[in-house]
């Protein structure tokens, strides 16, 4: 109940900044649509006979990059939010004083990201929900099943996430993983175009980059669904691949977060940035 309440209070503060900003919140909502909209257009442009693709998820362009955008969205947060949240921290000089209390490392790291996941969750909603409402975008299969899929790739990504924020905490600056991880996500899981094809250009080098990279699976999984409406026996692998990553980078994460709080405690860096 204790992290219930903490999360909550987090995610309080964190609201009543965000509807400060009001025309930013309509400005982002207009931004989805016009993309939904456009993405729209070019896809009635590759479904006339321009383009044909072999690929299963792709034989309709419009839901394969509705999807690619909601989890890219999504997945951009996972791995950002936490070393956002530090950053912010840091600038408005809270950092010290939230790290100082008797809150442990989990509920620091739960905490101080769970609005940006509340934020992310709508606005990846908008993009599905507005492909549906204006262009007929049907999807098919098990939404918890799809819906499983994207928590554990996040969950994923939010260790890399927490990589990203201890290197925030140590060195200020700087920090690789955001640039790698945003990158890799949009090149090599798919998100605007068939991994294949990636694939067939790089030879083996792709196809490794595509499999160390935990959004290709939760991605193919989440189309497989919501795209060709596989079961969960028929998309079991990528989900088995997904908690083999999320078994190894779980614990190796936190680990580094804590050695990274208490260098900064040590070092007194805490409301540096």
């Amino acid at each position: 109940m204790n992290l219930l309440r903490r999360i909550k209070a987090f995610i309080i503060r964190d609201f009543q900044l965000a509807i400060s900003y009001r025309f930013e919140f309509f400005i982002k909502i207009v931004w989805i649509l016009g993309i939904t909209t456009t993405f729209y257009f070019i896809s009635r442009l590759a479904n006339s006979g321009f383009v044909d693709f072999k690929y299963p998820n792709w034989q309709s362009l419009l839901p394969a990059w509705l999807i690619g955008l909601a989890v890219l969205n999504y997945f951009l947060v996972g791995f950002s939010a936490l070393a956002n949240a530090i950053r912010q921290e840091q600038m408005q000089g809270t950092l010290e004083s939230v790290l100082l209390t008797p809150i442990n490392v989990p509920t620091v790291i739960i905490s101080s990201s769970a609005w940006s996941y509340v934020e992310a969750t709508f606005y990846s909603f908008l993009y599905l929900f507005f492909g549906w409402l204006f262009f007929n975008v049907q999807y098919k299969g098990n939404f918890a099943l799809a819906i499983l899929f994207l928590v554990l790739t996040t969950l994923c990504l939010a260790c890399l996430g927490i990589l990203s924020a201890s290197f925030a905490m140590v060195f200020k600056r700087g920090d690789p993983f955001a640039i790698l991880l945003g990158a890799g996500t949009a090149l090599f899981a798919g998100v605007f175009y068939p991994k294949e094809m990636l694939q067939e250009e790089l030879g083996n080098a792709g196809s490794v980059l595509s499999a160390i990279n935990p959004s290709t699976h939760g991605l193919d999984g989440i189309r497989d669904i919501l795209i060709q409406g596989k079961g969960f026996a028929e998309v079991q692998p990528q989900l088995l691949v997904l908690l083999g990553f999320l078994a190894v980078l779980l614990p190796f994460s936190l680990w580094i977060f804590s050695r990274a709080v208490r260098r900064a405690k040590r070092e007194g860096s805490l409301i540096q940035y």
